[in-house]
């Protein structure tokens, strides 16, 4: 019964370290994805990893905004990013993140005018100590109300026995 009780003293007094630690590191990094990335060895935390921009007219541009945070003890650097879409990207590449900072990344996106969904992936090239990184994110929206794809004019057939502009009649 001794046994028992100690094994099970020895167990809460482990968890409670472990939430101490846990919470502790949570406060530190200010969050639990920043903590998670810190401990996982990641230099670097970006969030949020998709941003849904909701319902807009056609058209449209708008923002969205991520934030990366260095987890290193060295700066790091936005050296570029890449995308498929028609957006704005930051214009003062290479960012430099000094440790422990977070910057706010701005990107431009102007809708479709002709679609009803938007999804395109943005992914940022990060000089990480030691490595090239390569970071996805996600940008999504809806065009409740497309416009119409235009519809091209038929072009007007040729008959063969009625003369043209620049053919005589014939005979």
């Amino acid at each position: 019964m001794k046994k028992r009780r100690n094994l099970l003293l020895s167990l809460s007094g482990g968890l409670a370290l472990f939430f101490l630690f846990f919470g502790a590191g949570v406060l530190w990094f200010g969050g639990t994805g920043q903590f998670l990335a810190f401990v996982n060895g990641k230099p670097l935390y970006l969030s949020p990893r998709h941003i849904d921009l909701g319902a807009h007219e056609a058209g449209t541009e708008t923002t969205a905004i991520f934030k990366m945070t260095n987890l290193a003890s060295r700066e790091i650097s936005i050296v570029g990013a890449r995308t498929g879409c028609d957006c704005t990207l930051p214009e003062d590449m290479p960012i430099a993140i000094p440790p422990g900072k977070t910057v706010d990344l701005e990107i431009g996106v102007r809708l479709p005018r002709f679609e009803s969904s938007y999804d395109q992936t943005v992914i940022f090239m990060v000089a990480e100590p030691n490595r090239l990184g390569m970071h996805p994110v996600r940008i999504t929206a809806t065009i409740p109300n497309p416009l119409p794809r235009p519809v091209a004019e038929p072009s007007p057939e040729v008959s063969d026995t009625e003369p043209t502009e620049d053919q005589p009649p014939q005979e």
